[in-house]
């Protein structure tokens, strides 16, 4: 029997298109989704190692295509879609969540370092929205889930003001996009993850005290892992979900909360 007939009905072959998609968070949620029953496209700028992650979702029995592509890049962005299209024939569903940290105090950032950390958490974010949004416009359906971050809900700690502002930007042009097309059959909401297992998680030990930190700021003193990250995603996909848009939902063991 074939792995779409064996997926649940709500997600039986709608593409989904996953930014970020070959580690982490994205990584774990093109294989969440492709067991769901979704057909995939994972993008990211590693085609070795996206393209790693498509052979293993197609060992499994699952459709995945890999598209390099530099969030940063508006020709690439379009050419990411306009193949999507052209394999797969539509875009149900799209996963932003390419991202990058931005360490520094404010006071001593160099506009570059800025510019970067703004150029693919925000302006890479709006990108992506704007190919998605046209896409799925024209097709009278669809749905977004944007990976924003519990910094772009609360400030949590100094030194990394750059990276705060662009998630704050993220949860701005979530909600704006969940208005502006919101009579179009599309919405458009937020994971807002909280500490998760992941390489950024490890990197950021040396800035804001990483994993140690947030185990004294978590309720249950538990660090996260990407498939719960990846689990929620794809409810905000499901018809289980059809009455949320504009949403920011925190995976973040409780943290928001405190």
């Amino acid at each position: 029997m074939s792995r779409e007939a064996d997926a649940p009905h709500p997600h039986r072959g709608q593409v989904v298109v996953v930014t970020g998609g070959s580690a982490g968070i994205g990584r774990a949620s093109a294989v969440a989704f492709s067991e769901a029953g979704m057909r995939v496209v994972i993008a990211a700028r590693n085609e070795e190692r996206g393209t790693e992650v498509v052979q293993e979702i197609r060992a499994q029995g699952g459709e995945a295509l890999f598209a390099q592509c530099d969030v940063t890049s508006p020709h690439q962005v379009r050419e990411l879609f306009t193949r999507s299209v052209d394999v797969f024939g539509r875009v149900d569903c799209a996963f932003n969540n390419a991202g990058i940290p931005g360490d520094g105090r404010l006071a001593e950032l160099e506009p570059e370092d800025f510019d970067h950390t703004f150029a693919v958490n925000t302006r890479g974010l709006w990108l992506c929205l704007r190919e998605e949004l046209r896409l799925m416009s024209a097709q009278g359906s669809g749905s977004v889930v944007n990976n924003t971050s519990v910094h772009g809900l609360r400030t949590v700690f100094p030194g990394i003001g750059a990276y705060v502002a662009s998630k704050h930007a993220a949860v701005a042009l979530t909600r704006m996009a969940a208005l502006e097309h919101a009579q179009e059959g599309i919405r458009v909401n937020a994971v807002a993850p909280g500490p998760i297992e992941s390489d950024m998680l490890a990197a950021s030990e040396a800035a804001v005290g990483g994993a140690t930190t947030w185990r004294r700021l978590i309720p249950s003193g538990a660090i996260g892992t990407p498939r719960q990250v990846a689990d929620v995603a794809l409810w905000l996909f499901s018809p289980s979900s059809s009455y949320v848009n504009g949403q920011v939902i925190g995976v973040d063991g409780g943290f928001l909360a405190t």
